[in-house]
């Protein structure tokens, strides 16, 4: 679940993105898991996606190493882009609690460090790689 005042529009990162649509403080609770309305998919239930199914929660979902389950996000928390090291200003911890961790402008694009959730396998996301 967002926490935050937010818009979905065009991002100059990829496509469409996150952006803050209240000021944010360093901190400040950006994202929760919804054990009730997000996906969380064990290593069988995964398996047992076609193909195309495997691609889209690779793509807007990541594996939680914690769990060791793949979670999907049901809300736009999904299209968060990447911003490596200094552009990120969004952090996520063992139990997919997203923090600001600098302050963010309103209007401004949140971006995650993707490096900070690798998949099961060590790879980068899907979106990293630009597949």
């Amino acid at each position: 679940m967002i926490h935050i005042a937010y818009k979905v529009k065009a991002s100059q990162t990829h496509g469409v993105g996150l952006f803050a649509d209240q000021p944010i403080k360093a901190g400040d609770l950006i994202y929760t898991p919804s054990p009730l309305l997000d996906v969380d998919l064990d290593e069988v239930q995964f398996k047992s996606l076609t193909p195309e199914e495997k691609k889209e929660v690779q793509y807007y979902g990541y594996y939680n190493k914690k769990t060791r389950k793949w979670h999907v996000a049901f809300d736009a928390v999904r299209i968060l882009n990447h911003g490596g090291g200094e552009d990120s200003n969004v952090t996520q911890d063992e139990d997919m609690v997203m923090t600001a961790n600098r302050d963010i402008s309103e209007g401004e694009e949140l971006l995650q460090d993707y490096t900070e959730i690798y998949p099961k396998d060590g790879d980068h996301f899907v979106r990293i790689n630009g597949s």
